[in-house]
């Protein structure tokens, strides 16, 4: 059976498996040479209302009919009765010009569940054309990576037959940053690639993401997470889009954002959005420091006010005065969090002062659903500013047990170890209302009682929480739709309240995901720390998502001499229009806050520089929308990114001497943000002609106001003279 366009060619057996998957334009067929089942289930057992151990794998092959009905442009596959039993899976395939369209129904009349759906199984040669050094795969996984051929780059182990880079969408809710900011992923060449996305305006949970058989196929499969319901037939919410693309993979998202565009976490940018607090709009810097530990003990909270105003009189921006182990307990140590550590007078008039002085009180951050049932910690381990001995047991029995998120046997799940750095901990249901005191009780108790206008749901990553079998809890069991709307009510209700005692109030997030964009005023990147796994990192969340919300980037960022990429940090966070961030101390090996005056001078100097630029380039680096550009044709640079890793392989990476990046502002105005973050005076002829139209002149700024003059255009580009460390935005006009 073949289903084709003048762009595409789909070809099926007789027992409706895939064999081929052909892109007109090059020729190529995508699919492994014996093709694939069109689709796999993975299937529970319910008995009584549990969900039982194990689970049943069901294949297109396993149907005893099927049926082919054809019309036009779109072809319908009905599979019956699959192993036998009373399953009919109905797939639908059909053109939409360049796209292809995959939809899914299954009636189930067994008293197993649908708790996976693989479709469509997508098996694709594990090498593209000729060149595998120039295939791609990207994944969406926190800001975004690129993995490169597993042949010639192993992702991970290289002796393994089966090697995984699959991972949740909007996330697994779990110890590790293992979330999808968005529903698409990529496998490109030189020559032609193809997306894959989910159409889905909603956010259901779902994984994306390859898996690599060695030397046999890669999986680029869909997979579709069900609330686990027997009996149940449905059709899948949202539509799965295949399509052929030339380029990389900033033109696969350019496709990918015009379905984006239609969903509602678009529905209002940032110049739309009157809930975002000023002081984010305007610019801030956001230093993360120690309340524990210090010299004057709890008493050197009465000094924080004019510790952070020195910083702030350096940098000359406002200061988010991002506080580490303000918590009773001990750092990341929730949720009993009150009062706070100091006190709650001098707490109190801690915040206060840093009120009045224009700074943003920071508690930085709440531990997001998980409840610490036992940490022992000494100093010996590394980070010795986590060293704690908590045994919570009693209490989690006595108060917590029974809005923890539980397993299939109705035991509570736990993540971590009693030695680690955030303890054993359970998980609140999101659908339960001690998840809601995590986050609203806390964010508003702060605010009434102390005066912190900003708080982050740290360790929520990317939006994802844990799964739950606790059917007292008025939600499915499983994973579902429910884990992400939980969520969102529990924001939506926090910003609401806290917005009515402070306009100034901020909830963030640590990492994101498109479904909780409008219920945030900013959140937590890490797209300057390179590489987050895979071949390489990109922006991919902020080229999609910049003009609809602001992101902060780094916590630990050491400001001091030990960080040896210190400046590279500070010119990528400000030409990919990320709120400057950094730190006084290295997390990794002290507690003590360092003095400004023992910050490394070369790195206070890229941090000035780009804060100045910034507050005079705020309508493109904090509003506008990140345009594609290409690495200027610069000397390159050997780095290696130190500090926390997440799990993630450190290596060396070259990066251009000057950075730079497009912008559009909500006025359709272009400009190119660069910085130099070598240590010598770079030239640079930055290519204009194709975003600055029928213009003869751009506007330079140097480090803000420090030098401004005209640019003619030369040739469509604009010859640039870079001091080292310098901060530049050419503008299409003043």
């Amino acid at each position: 059976m073949i289903l084709e366009n003048i762009h595409c060619l789909l070809q099926f057996d007789d027992r409706g498996n895939l064999l081929a998957l052909v892109s007109k334009s090059s020729g190529r067929n995508y699919i492994v040479k014996d093709g694939c089942s069109l689709f796999r289930l993975t299937m529970t057992e319910i008995i009584e209302n549990r969900v039982m151990p194990g689970t049943l794998a069901l294949t297109g092959d396993m149907a005893e009919q099927i049926d082919f009905i054809q019309q036009s442009q779109c072809l319908e596959i009905d599979y019956r009765n699959l192993d036998g039993m009373p399953v009919t899976v109905k797939c639908t395939i059909g053109f939409m010009d360049e796209e292809i369209h995959w939809n899914i129904l299954i009636e189930n009349k067994t008293r197993f569940a649908v708790s996976e759906i693989e479709y469509p199984v997508l098996l694709f040669k594990p090498y593209l054309g000729l060149n595998a050094e120039s295939e791609r795969i990207l994944l969406p996984k926190m800001d975004g990576i690129l993995l490169g051929n597993p042949e010639l780059h192993p992702w991970e182990d290289t002796n393994a037959e089966i090697v995984a880079e699959r991972y949740w969408y909007p996330g697994e809710g779990k110890q590790k940053p293992n979330n999808l900011a968005v529903q698409m992923t990529a496998y490109y060449d030189e020559k032609e690639g193809i997306l894959i996305y989910a159409a889905d305006t909603d956010g259901y949970p779902k994984k994306m993401g390859p898996i690599y058989y060695k030397n046999k196929f890669i999986d680029l499969s869909p997979v579709h997470l069900r609330p686990e319901i027997p009996k149940m037939d449905f059709s899948l919410e949202y539509t799965i889009v295949t399509r052929f693309f030339k380029g990389d993979w900033k033109q696969a998202a350019q496709i990918y954002k015009k379905f984006a565009e239609t969903a509602p976490w678009c529905n209002k940018t940032i110049s739309e959005r009157e809930d975002i607090p000023d002081w984010i709009k305007k610019g801030a810097f956001f230093l993360s420091f120690r309340l524990r530990y210090q010299n004057k003990g709890e008493a050197y909270l009465d000094y924080v006010p004019d510790y952070i105003e020195k910083w702030k009189k350096i940098l000359d921006i406002p200061i988010v005065a991002m506080m580490c182990g303000w918590e009773k307990i001990g750092e990341w140590a929730g949720p009993d969090y009150f009062p706070p550590f100091g006190g709650e007078r001098r707490f109190r008039n801690m915040c206060g002062r840093l009120m009045r002085n224009g700074e943003i009180p920071f508690t930085f951050g709440l531990s997001g659903l998980k409840i610490l049932i036992r940490r022992h910690r000494t100093k010996s381990k590394d980070q010795p500013q986590l060293a704690l001995d908590y045994d919570g047991r009693e209490i989690f029995e006595q108060q917590y047990r029974e809005s923890a998120a539980l397993d299939i046997n109705g035991v509570p799940i736990v993540d971590s170890n009693i030695d680690e750095w955030d303890g054993v901990h359970a998980y609140a249901c999101p659908a339960t209302e001690q998840a809601k005191s995590q986050i609203y009780g806390a964010s508003i108790r702060m605010l009434k009682e102390y005066g912190v206008i900003m708080q982050q749901a740290d360790q929520v990553l990317g939006g994802g929480t844990s799964e739950c079998y606790n059917f007292g809890h008025g939600h499915p069991p499983g994973r579902g739709i429910w884990q992400i709307e939980s969520l969102k009510k529990i924001y939506d209700e926090t910003r609401k309240d806290a917005k009515k005692i402070s306009k100034d109030f901020a909830l963030s997030q640590e990492w994101i995901s498109e479904p909780f964009i409008q219920y945030l005023d900013i959140y937590h990147c890490r797209n300057y720390d390179k590489p987050q796994g895979g071949l390489e990192s990109i922006p991919l969340f902020s080229y999609l998502y910049h003009k609809y919300i602001p992101c902060y980037a780094g916590d630990w960022t050491s400001l001091l001499p030990d960080n040896k990429t210190g400046v590279y940090f500070h010119g990528w966070n400000f030409i990919c229009g990320n709120l400057p961030a950094g730190s006084p101390l290295n997390m990794l090996g002290e507690i003590k806050n360092h003095e400004p005056e023992e910050a490394d001078p070369k790195i206070m100097e890229m941090a000035c520089n780009v804060c100045a630029a910034l507050k005079n380039a705020t309508s493109y680096l904090i509003y506008g929308e990140m345009l594609p550009t290409e690495e200027l044709p610069v000397p390159g640079m050997d780095i290696y990114i130190q500090g926390l890793d997440f799990g993630f392989k450190r290596k060396s990476i070259t990066v251009p001497s000057v950075l730079s990046m497009f912008w559009k502002n909500p006025a359709g105005k272009i400009a190119c943000a660069l910085a130099n973050v070598s240590d010598e005076t770079k030239i640079v002829d930055i290519p204009v002609d194709s975003y600055m139209k029928h213009i003869q002149k751009v506007f330079v700024e140097i480090n803000g106001y420090e030098k401004r003059y005209w640019r003619n255009i030369v040739k469509g580009k604009v010859r640039l003279k870079m001091s080292a460390r310098s901060a530049a935005v050419v503008r299409e006009e003043r």
